[in-house]
Formats: C-alpha cells, sequence, structure tokens
C-alpha cells in the first residue's frame, strides 16, 4: 500500500493541558489514586540521542505529572537490537512496563503476545485527535493500535552546501548522480573527505532502512509484503535486489570510491558522528543529527552548512523513501497498566514530545507538537527540510523484518567485500527471503 504523508497536518496548533498538568482518559488529573514504581526502556535516553540535560528534565518533569509513582531511571540496555532481545527474554516478568522502539519491533512483540493493544486507553483520550492518522496506521495490526507514536521522519540526503559550492557540484537527483558527485568530492579532496556514507552493518538498524529505501525506489513505491491475516506474499523480485546491490557495489568500488572502504561493516554509530566531524559531504539521515550540535562546535559549523533534499532516485517514477515512526508500547504483563498508561499520556503529551524530539531532532507526531516554543528558530526550519520529504514517505508492512533485515544486510556485505556480483547476491537474496517467508519466520 502506497503512503502519502501531508505536512501540513503535522503543523496544526491546539495545546491541550489544563493548568500545566496532564488531563488523563476519564478527564482528572494524575495523582488522585495511588501508584508504585513504573519502568520505561528506551534506546534514546541511554544511548545519548537525547541530550542529558533532557533526561534530567524529563525525570523532573515526569514527577509532577505522576507524583504518586516512581519511574526507574534505568533506561534498559541501550541499541535497539539488545533492547528487543532482553524485552523478548523477560517481558513477561512485567519490566519494563513501557518501551520504546522501532516500528519493526511492533509486529514481532504483537506475535509473541508482549505488547497491550491500546484501543481502548486511546480511545478514550481527550488528546486523540491531535495525532497524525499517518502514523497511526502503521502500528495498527488486525485491526489494533499497539502503540502510541512519538517520533517521526522520512529518510532524506543530507549534504555539505559548502562542499558542494567548493567544487560546483548541484545536489545529486540520481543515484548515478551520487555516485559521481561522491568520488569527485573523493578525489577532490585526496580522501580527506570522502563523498557519501552508507551504512552496511549486519544488525544495524539504519542499515536495512536505507536498504528499503532503495528498495522502494526500485519497486515503483510498493511494499516488499503484503499482509492478509496469516497470508504473506513476497513481491521482491531479482532484478530489483540487482539493481540496490549495483548501487552498493559502485558506491565501495574505483580508484576513488564514493564510500570509504574501511566503512565497510558500519553502521549509525559511524554514520552520524562521522557526518558531523565533517568526515564525509553527503549521506542518507534524519533529523535526529540536530542533537549532535550541542556542545560540539565542528558539529554545529558543519550541520550549519547543511541541507536536507530527496534522497537520489534511480530514475522516473522512485520518488519514494522509508518512512519511521517511532511508538510508545505498554507491556502486556506490565503488573500495573493503568499506571503504565500514564506514564505513556506523559511521554507522548505535546508538551513532552515536543521537548524529546526537539533534542533529537525529530518529527513530532502530534498536530500541536511543533507549536511548542522547542519548534521556534533554528531547529523550526531544521526539521520542516525533514518534514518535506514525509509525502514520499512509505511505513514497512507489519512483518518480523529480523531474519529479512539480515539477509539484506548480509547480500550487501556479499557485494561490497566482493564475494558475489550483484546478480549473484540478489539471486541469494530472493532465495532466502522466500524460504523466510515460506518457513513461517515473517509472522
Amino acid at each position: 500500500m502506497k503512503s502519502k504523508r501531508t505536512v501540513v497536518s503535522l503543523l496544526a496548533a491546539a495545546l491541550i493541558l489544563a493548568g500545566g498538568q496532564l488531563l488523563f482518559a476519564n478527564g482528572q488529573k494524575e495523582g488522585s489514586a495511588k501508584g508504585g514504581e513504573l519502568s520505561f526502556w528506551n534506546m534514546p535516553f541511554v544511548t545519548q540521542e537525547v541530550s542529558p540535560a533532557y533526561v534530567k528534565a524529563w525525570q523532573e518533569n515526569v514527577k509532577t505529572a505522576l507524583p504518586n509513582y516512581k519511574v526507574s531511571d534505568f533506561y534498559g540496555p541501550g541499541d535497539y537490537g539488545p533492547l528487543r532481545q532482553k524485552f523478548l527474554v523477560q517481558a513477561q516478568t512485567g519490566t519494563p512496563d513501557v518501551i520504546e522502539g522501532l516500528l519493526e519491533d511492533v509486529p514481532v512483540y504483537v506475535q509473541k503476545g508482549d505488547i497491550e493493544p491500546l484501543d481502548s486507553y486511546f480511545n478514550a483520550w481527550a488528546d486523540k485527535d491531535q495525532f497524525a492518522q499517518s502514523t497511526l496506521a502503521p502500528l495498527t495490526i488486525g485491526g489494533k493500535l499497539y502503540g502510541i507514536p512519538y517520533n517521526t521522519n522520512a529518510r532524506g540526503l543530507i549534504y555539505r552546501t559548502d562542499i558542494l559550492a567548493k567544487y560546483n557540484l548541484p545536489v545529486p537527483k540520481t543515484w548515478s548522480d551520487l555516485i559521481s558527485e561522491a568520488r569527485t568530492i573523493t578525489k577532490a579532496t585526496n580522501k580527506q573527505m570522502w563523498g557519501l556514507f552508507l551504512c552496511s552493518k549486519v544488525g544495524d538498524p539504519r542499515a536495512p532502512q536505507e536498504f528499503i529505501s532503495w528498495y522502494y525506489q526500485v519497486s515503483g513505491g510498493k511494499h516488499m509484503f503484503d499482509v492478509s491475516g496469516k497470508n504473506v506474499t513476497f513481491n521482491g523480485t531479482v532484478d530489483q535486489f540487482e539493481k540496490i546491490l549495483t548501487l552498493y557495489q559502485e558506491a565501495f568500488s574505483g580508484a576513488d570510491p564514493a564510500v570509504d572502504p574501511a566503512e565497510r561493516g558500519n553502521g549509525w554509530p559511524a554514520e552520524d558522528p562521522g557526518y558531523a566531524a565533517g568526515k564525509w559531504a553527503m549521506a542518507p539521515e534524519g533529523p535526529w543529527l540536530w542533537g549532535r550540535r550541542q556542545g560540539d562546535p565542528v558539529a554545529q559549523k558543519n550541520l550549519d552548512n547543511s541541507k536536507i533534499a530527496p534522497l537520489p532516485i534511480p530514475g522516473p517514477g522512485g520518488d519514494f523513501t522509508y518512512l519511521e515512526v517511532k511508538p510508545i508500547m505498554m507491556n502486556a504483563y506490565s503488573k500495573d497498566k493503568a499506571g503504565a498508561w500514564k506514564l505513556i499520556q506523559f511521554i507522548t503529551s505535546a508538551k513532552e514530545m515536543a521537548g524529546w524530539d526537539a533534542s533529537s531532532g525529530g518529527i513530532p507526531t502530534r498536530k500541536d507538537a511543533l507549536d511548542q516554543p522547542d519548534f521556534q528558530g533554528a531547529l523550526g526550519a531544521w526539521v520542516k527540510m525533514f518534514a518535506a520529504n514525509l509525502p514520499q514517505g512509505i511505513a514497512q508492512a507489519p512483518v518480523n523484518w529480523g531474519p529479512v533485515a539480515e539477509a539484506e544486510m548480509r547480500a550487501v556485505d556479499y557485494v561490497i567485500y566482493g564475494q558475489k556480483s550483484p546478480k549473484e547476491a540478489a539471486q541469494w537474496l530472493y532465495d532466502t527471503i522466500n524460504g523466510i517467508v515460506s518457513s513461517g519466520q515473517i509472522l
């Protein structure tokens, strides 16, 4: 299903707060009932995708909003891979009560019965109409809502305006332009700066998100999988995969490669700080890079000299990109679901969503959050550059992407390390995904 997103829906205004305190589903101020301890696992608080200053402010705000509850200051194991695996192992203990994650995590947790449907809570919430429907739809599986979206973005190409201007290069619009211009930068700087970065690490969450952007482009905006109940149809073709894998081969090859060969097998922990430090001139990115400006004059200078454009496309009809939606979910085994819901309401309130997304550079999913003071000035302009790509964004189908993502990145590695040709790796990837679907691992 093709998803078209409207930027306008994210820019409306109407703050739903009463006297500075949250209103919950029953219209009463939180704190009238006896509470307890709640736990919230999330990657950004651990990895400092949001600033320590924001985490400290969040901790103070949650005490005010939920005075009868103590929210643990242990936010989980960190990166999304360990977070997912540990939650799957221990969800039935009831800890954590609330978990943040990737869109790709939702069908896995639903399949295991580890997260709670939120329809009854959400439908009784006065704030429900503030959320953009386009961000709720991907979190709805089997007609049930399994997460409240707090962050969205559509992947775009970040590029250094000063570097492109220095070498008289236009913003690349096609894959061939991207590779050619990136090689030009690599050569002109004598490899002191590389023209491009692409994620290629098996197990890295960003790498398959980049891969699926290229897939949407070669598929004309069609999903890799169609899901109808328990039936899954695989739509990918060997030809489509060969085109994508050829792009990776060309990016890492040649006398002056577009991408530093030493970065083969690396992912977002290299991509983001590397761009901020000026190691490469272009990269597929999201708005979270804004957070790297804080306290780093080099990163601030480089990001102030950056703009965002749509991802280059292979040819006509390829104007599509990966749409990310990050959810806040409730553990189905939480010992205090009423408290867990209050915590979710706090996290996804207009004020807190704006603060979190502003600190990390994300795009809020509430219509009223972008009008909060956090999004004024330079940050607002930054976020709106990324928001311009939302109409081309496509959210992934609700399947278990884990084994598929691993296969995609292994195919990329086969190509960039010269172990298989793009055609051979494409056939391997096609056969592997067919096997994943036929074995039932996809749902």
